[in-house]
């Protein structure tokens, strides 16, 4: 019998069905179709909303939170699973410079270093991969990215390691509530 049931196994759920079994609660995780197989596998990885200036301030909490706690998750995810989910501080980088007045207020609001490539050589040496012609960037130097299929790998074998209980192919229709 499980303590807990949660339903859907994509990167929420098989997060939240580790967190409670670290709790100490008997978990039982269940997706209909493949662990990770949807929007997770799908999603790009960045850990920051594109334009983060642009999203609401319960948005920019989520991603902040996550920020701080990904690096230490990524570690451990390692240590379970022995798949690196390659976490990597790799910045964003935002070329359009329309915005500049709400991205420093948003850096300033959450605390986020924004830095200002201002000539095409600054450009260049922070990406070379983008034409010699573009002049100007704003760069969130600290935001990050992990790979979605490696750490859809890890997740499950952490869930492995640690005797989470799950199925795949088991669609959840509806919830009898008794009592």
């Amino acid at each position: 019998m499980s303590d807990c049931i949660v339903v859907g196994g994509g990167l929420i759920g098989m997060l939240t069905a580790r967190e409670l079994q670290q709790e100490g609660l008997e978990v039982l995780l269940l997706e209909k179709g493949q662990l990770g197989g949807e929007s997770t596998w799908a999603g790009g990885g960045i850990l920051s909303p594109l334009y983060p200036w642009r999203y609401a301030d319960s948005v920019n909490a989520l991603a902040k939170s996550g920020q701080q706690m990904y690096p230490d998750i990524a570690r451990q995810l390692l240590e379970e699973s022995g798949v690196d989910p390659e976490y990597t501080t790799s910045g964003l980088m935002i070329l359009d410079q329309d915005e500049t007045s709400q991205a420093r207020a948003w850096a300033g609001q959450w605390d986020m270093r924004l830095e200002f490539l201002n000539s095409a050589d600054e450009v260049q040496q922070c990406e070379s991969g983008l034409a010699a012609n573009i002049g100007q960037a704003m760069l969130l130097p600290d935001i990050a990215q992990m790979r979605n299929p490696r750490l859809i790998k890890a997740l499950r074998g952490s869930l492995d390691h640690r005797q989470v209980r799950y199925l795949e192919q088991a669609p959840v229709e509806q919830l009898l509530i008794e009592d």
